[in-house]
């Protein structure tokens, strides 16, 4: 008897994910350089960082297991500030954001689902900010320096050194289980900015 139930115990986990791993990598026009993988048993949440120079435009997501057509795959994009010095820049990551709805992904007939070129996804709902709550923000997260950068010492008149860019990509992954999508995980991933 404790022979069965240790193989009973052994052999569970390969049956209880039907999902074993989750890819995205480079397809098509992508600048991802090489594949990231999350597999099972999946955490609630997982929170990457893209290298400079790479991007998620345009590249794929692989669902790898069995039971694929019970999940669907979402993603959202997230906007932050930026304030650009002569090369370093100040990020404010933690701030005010332009936050997406949630966009469904089809799932082809591979178990990809590709991403779509970010830049033709409108991101264009970052909240209206006074300069004054700008440089209280850089000051906060920055110091006196940043706040000299953002009010233009050293750069020509007319010149902004902020910029609104993208800053976070989220990937949900859901499962359908008893007509109810149950969230198997969602990824998020911070895209480098100012560069």
């Amino acid at each position: 008897m404790k022979y069965a139930i240790t193989l009973l115990m052994v052999c569970l986990p390969s049956f209880a994910y039907a999902l074993n791993q989750i890819e995205l990598m480079p397809s098509g026009e992508s600048a991802l350089q090489e594949s990231i993988k999350y597999s099972a048993p999946f955490k609630k949440e997982y929170f990457s960082e893209l290298e400079i120079g790479d991007s998620l435009s345009e590249s794929a997501v692989m669902l790898l297991g069995k039971d694929r057509p019970n999940y669907r795959v979402t993603f959202q994009l997230e906007t932050s500030l930026s304030v650009n010095g002569e090369g370093p820049h100040l990020d404010l990551t933690e701030w005010e954001h332009c936050t997406t709805q949630w966009h469904s992904l089809n799932i082809i007939e591979d178990n990809r689902v590709l991403l779509p070129n970010f830049d033709e996804v409108n991101v264009d709902c970052f909240p209206e900010v006074s300069d004054d709550e700008i440089k209280e923000a850089v000051l906060a997260q920055g110091g006196e320096e940043w706040v000299r950068v953002f009010e233009g010492e050293g750069w020509p008149d007319g010149y902004s050194p902020v910029e609104i860019s993208l800053s976070t990509v989220r990937i949900k992954i859901e499962k359908l289980i008893s007509a109810q999508w149950r969230v198997v995980t969602v990824i998020n991933i911070a895209i480098p900015m100012g560069c």
